[in-house]
């Protein structure tokens, strides 16, 4: 069960690569994010709705895990989807997948700091791997940078690569904090419908108040374009779909293994996008080298 949950997380976050970046390009980013925050809410709330009608138990609260899951909402749904968005548009799917695929490594070194969980050095040596395979999935080649002198080259390169690679960095260690607070809770409370209805109201409340004021946003969906809107409102589904799903899985798996399945999207996003869509997004044989070995990294971390 847990598997399964897991893998279906991992279909429907790969699917959303794609969606991400067809709906930047039709409606400007901070107008779509809350489209598709909006949408987790009602979503999550039509499943927690049919949970309550149709469910054989009662709907307990734990209130330590509500407040956890609240909090993780904050680190997942907001900072952690934000900056992953924005790395689609940034770095294209296929290579901010790629970075995504470091969430175990994270979610490990924050379980160890928070739970007083210890690292062996296999976990350290599966950690340098995927350090190493992150960096050369971001690695440009030199003759694509432009022509200056060297020096400044150079610098403007390394700026470049920084600028691009943080948004990426930030969304995988936010995420991977956030799946510490969300295992921590399903343990206690497995209600993965409730808890993704919580993290979906803590991560639109927190951007309405520090980027949007609700008022005039449905005006502002009325006037955007429609198939951007659509676009959207379909991420906001599929990315409450995905994180139930990881949730529900954490409670049958260790956190770590379930994030490791969910978040191997360079097995999905790569190949569809150079075979499939043929969007090359500058993917090269370093670039699969390096989504290789982040893959390799995540399965030794979490099998050995």
């Amino acid at each position: 069960m847990g598997d399964a949950l897991a893998l279906l997380a991992l279909l429907l976050f790969a699917v959303n690569a794609f969606v991400v970046r067809a709906a930047g390009r039709r409606l400007e980013q901070g107008l779509g994010f809350l489209v598709s925050l909006v949408v987790n809410v009602v979503v999550g709330g039509a499943l927690l709705g049919g949970r309550l009608l149709l469910g054989d138990e009662a709907l307990r609260v734990d209130w330590p895990a509500f407040w956890m899951f609240l909090l993780a909402g904050v680190f997942s749904g907001y900072l952690g989807r934000r900056g992953y968005f924005r790395s689609v548009e940034m770095l294209g799917p296929s290579r901010a997948s790629a970075v995504q695929a470091a969430n175990p490594m994270f979610t490990m070194v924050f379980a160890w700091v928070l739970i007083d969980q210890a690292l062996t050095w296999v976990d350290v040596a599966a950690i340098l791997v995927i350090v190493v395979g992150v960096y050369l999935t971001n690695r440009r080649s030199d003759r694509l940078a432009p022509s200056s002198h060297a020096g400044e080259s150079v610098g403007e390169t390394a700026r470049e690569r920084l600028a691009l690679l943080a948004p990426a960095v930030v969304a995988t260690a936010s995420y991977g904090l956030g799946n510490v607070l969300r295992g921590g809770a399903v343990e206690d409370w497995n209600e993965p419908i409730a808890g993704g209805v919580l993290g979906a109201v803590s991560a639109t409340l927190a951007y309405l108040l520090l980027h949007i004021s609700p008022r005039g946003f449905a005006a502002r969906v009325r006037r955007a374009d429609r198939r951007g809107v659509a676009w959207w409102t379909l991420t906001g589904a599929l990315t409450i779909g995905g994180q139930m799903a990881v949730i529900g899985s954490a409670a049958h798996l260790d956190v770590a293994v379930a994030v490791a399945i969910s978040s191997a999207l360079p097995m999905i996003v790569i190949p569809v996008s150079v075979v499939v869509l043929r969007i090359r997004e500058g993917v090269t044989t370093v670039t699969a080298l390096g989504a290789a070995l982040i893959s390799g990294g995540v399965a030794w971390l979490v099998l050995l």
